[in-house]
C-alpha cells in the first residue's frame, strides 16, 4: 500500500505496518529460506546509507518486533 506493507498472520489476524528499510527486510525474509543476519547488514549497508553497527542494530530490533508478534520464527 503505497510505501508501506502490511504483514499478515492469517493464523492469529495479527498485522504489522512496515515502512521504510523494513519493506525491504520483508522482502528478503518473505522466500521462506533463513537469511543470516551478517547478509541482511550487508545488503542494508550496500542499499541506504547507514553503517554496520546501526544497521545491525536496527534489523535486530526489527526482527525481534516480528518475532514479538508472532511474524517471525526464532
Amino acid at each position: 500500500m503505497g510505501d508501506e506493507t502490511i504483514v499478515l498472520d492469517l493464523e492469529t489476524s495479527r498485522y504489522l505496518t512496515v515502512t521504510g528499510v523494513g519493506v525491504r527486510l520483508i522482502e528478503l525474509l518473505s522466500d521462506g529460506r533463513d537469511v543470516p543476519v551478517d547478509e541482511l547488514v550487508t545488503t542494508v549497508t550496500d542499499e541506504y546509507e547507514v553503517d554496520g553497527a546501526t544497521a545491525r542494530r536496527d534489523i535486530e530490533g526489527f526482527g525481534e518486533r516480528l518475532a514479538s508478534v508472532g511474524l517471525l520464527a526464532t
